[in-house]
């Protein structure tokens, strides 16, 4: 099948964690499937390793998984791997929107400042927010995902609100 204008292959890991649609982009072998690997063991589902369908559907950007790579998660530690065997069948999924993207770097050293550096990644005229972490950082990935998701949350409680106060 040809790739549309309304279909986009991304190269990336896909990911469905805490209920919101996850890209990890990054160099090759900067650790997006070891992420992913253990973001699955803390209750996220594959959607995709390697490469990433993307299409617009009902106005929201869905990430799909190619047919031949369906559960499938390589590691070079660790080798190929179907996840639903590894990890049980609600490890896997074959599509989720797409909210959120994390970029992993080897050395990221952002300006100091007391909010979250805001980057976009654009797939499909689709605006996903980008977080930036540095593999060398000795804080866990998975910590730093986890708190980032929670401010994410916060953040869109409180301009909730805000929109709600008198002007």
């Amino acid at each position: 099948m040809a790739l549309s204008e309304n279909l986009n292959s991304q190269h990336g890991v896909m990911l469905n964690y805490q209920g919101k649609g996850i890209l990890i982009i990054g160099e090759a072998g900067i650790g997006k499937s070891s992420l992913a690997l253990e973001l699955i063991h803390h209750g996220a589902s594959l959607i995709a390793d390697d490469v990433v369908d993307f299409a617009i559907e009902a106005d929201q950007l869905v990430a799909h998984c190619p047919k031949v790579l369906s559960g499938l998660l390589h590691s070079r530690e660790l080798g190929l791997m179907d996840i639903r065997k590894v990890c049980g069948e609600n490890s896997w999924r074959a599509s989720t929107t797409a909210d959120l993207c994390i970029e992993l770097k080897q050395i990221y050293h952002p300006e100091p400042s007391v909010s979250t550096p805001i980057h976009y990644k654009f797939i499909l005229g689709k605006a996903l927010v980008v977080l930036t972490l540095s593999i060398d950082n000795p804080a866990s990935l998975i910590t730093r995902v986890n708190s980032w998701l929670a401010m994410q949350h916060y953040h869109a409680d409180s301009q909730n609100k805000m929109l709600l106060w008198p002007v």
